[in-house]
């Protein structure tokens, strides 16, 4: 029996309800953590109220989004400025110091979740698992790898591990943008230097020697283990080309004491101060620290890391033109300063300078005259035009009339022989008609001379036909008066 057209939108809704019931309650489902103490913690629900007993989990947790779960921080979590900003709107409680907090004041806060880390005091984190609230302690990251595994350990543990998930991969993708960059640099010789007088230095399997290794130093303490004290004499004896102190506006102690031993021409090297909030937390502003050392150890490497946006000049132009070429270019990095901004131009490279911020682009002018007719390949960055170049109309003019004489000379260049040739032959010919005058002359004299010959041989001629004439009528004359004279004698 089919249904009745009623009934079918009541069976959609419940199990479209029947489907939100169940996502909820397996959204809902305790999940079970285990830090880095091997500890199980269970944590029941999603926390939605988070006590960080560290400046590095208050950031992470921001940079994850979950700032607005936060209800408690230690007296040293200052950053984002978003967490002083709760605090002074009392929407997040300061609870104590980072080894010292307060238990009262944590309790108070009723956390569904408390990160703590491997130097709380054990009595701390005994009383809150007794009182059921859940904590997981975090070992003090002594490499990038590590981090990762903490930004893990949080994301899972506050059910944000996609969110964790996305953070790792952008701080994998900054810190490779730099060592694609460092693959084929010379390493220098660095040191980290944590306090003065006693000298403690970063050694092997610390954050920071893993990061000085990463962006293309070597740790020159690599040797020691962990923050190692080390007397002067050996940071004099190994001497390294670059020292890294923690260094902010009225914490100047540690740099001023390395100034003083640089002074004193005890040690050499390049002294990079590095606001020590960053240098000392092993959080997400790892890939900031980590373009702190490159810029302090491969400046040469970090000033041309620039992004070409865009490259804009003109498609055509004359020789003898001054061109404007623009280039829009941005800091691809975290860190502000002074960056070196390559324009090629046929293989002929220009640069300047410009301060950028993080992220900041501007729009650079490079000038130059054009010179010879053609094609000019215009590059910088990954960017490229190209400028067609054509003469002046005076050029054109001239070209034009060089390539019409050229022409005609090669058209009349053949003509040219064969008008020597003719001219050779109208020369003989001329000396043939001299010739020919010369004996026209005489042909006209023997002409003459034989007309005087023929007239006088006619003029005989007629003489002779008179005289023949004459002497034959005297003949017949003759003739006829004989002939009868002899007949009559006869008779």
């Amino acid at each position: 029996m089919p249904l009745r057209p009623t009934v079918l939108p009541l069976i959609s809704l419940t199990l479209l309800i029947s489907s939100i019931f169940i996502c909820t309650i397996a959204a809902e489902q305790p999940i079970k953590i285990i830090d880095d103490f091997g500890r199980i913690v269970s944590i029941p629900k999603k926390p939605t109220r988070i006590v960080s007993l560290a400046p590095s989990f208050t950031e992470t947790l921001f940079a994850l989004g979950l700032g607005d779960r936060v209800v408690g921080v230690t007296s040293y979590c200052n950053y984002p400025p978003e967490v002083l900003e709760k605090v002074g709107r009392g929407e997040i409680t300061v609870v104590g110091g980072y080894t010292t907090p307060s238990l009262e004041k944590i309790v108070a806060l009723e956390p569904d979740l408390v990160i703590g880390h491997n130097h709380l005091p054990p009595d701390i984190v005994m009383k809150l698992e007794e009182l059921g609230i859940p904590i997981i302690l975090i070992n003090t990251s002594r490499s990038i790898e590590e981090l990762y595994e903490d930004i893990k350990l949080i994301g899972k543990a506050c059910w944000a591990e996609d969110e964790a998930a996305q953070l790792i991969k952008t701080i994998k993708d900054r810190i490779a943008f730099w060592e694609e960059r460092l693959k084929d640099v010379r390493r220098v010789d660095v040191a980290e230097i944590a306090w003065v007088n006693p000298l403690f230095v970063a050694g092997n399997d610390t954050y920071i020697s893993d990061i000085i290794w990463h962006a293309g130093g070597r740790n020159v303490f690599s040797d020691k283990q962990g923050w190692a004290q080390v007397s002067d004499e050996e940071l004099v004896k190994r001497d390294p080309s670059h020292i890294i102190v923690p260094y902010r506006h009225g914490v100047e102690l540690i740099y001023d004491g390395i100034m003083e031993m640089k002074k004193r021409g005890l040690i050499h090297g390049e002294i990079h101060p590095i606001d020590p909030d960053i240098l000392s937390r092993p959080g997400p502003r790892v890939a900031i620290l980590f373009e702190e050392v490159v810029k302090a150890i491969h400046p040469e490497t970090w000033e041309k890391a620039v992004e070409v946006e865009r490259i804009i000049a003109p498609s055509r132009a004359v020789v003898g033109d001054l061109l404007t070429i623009f280039v829009l270019a941005r800091n691809p990095g975290l860190v502000a300063g002074e960056k070196i901004v390559e324009l090629s131009i046929n293989g002929e490279v220009f640069s300047q300078k410009v301060l950028l911020r993080p992220g900041e682009a501007r729009l650079l002018n490079f000038t130059f005259v054009v010179k010879e007719v053609g094609e000019y390949v215009v590059k910088a960055g990954g960017q490229s035009v190209v400028i067609k170049v054509s003469p002046t109309s005076e050029e054109i003019m001239s070209r034009a009339r060089e390539s019409f004489e050229k022409s005609l000379q090669e058209y009349l260049s053949p003509m040219s022989s064969r008008i020597e040739v003719l001219a050779g032959e109208l020369n003989n010919l001329r000396e043939r008609i001299r010739n020919l005058d010369v004996n026209s002359t005489a042909l006209s004299e023997r002409i003459v001379e034989l007309r005087g010959e023929l007239e006088y041989l006619r003029n005989m001629a007629v003489t002779s036909a008179i005289i023949s004439g004459i002497a034959i009528a005297a003949t017949a004359i003759l003739i006829l008066y004989i002939v009868p004279r002899r007949r009559k004698a006869k008779t």
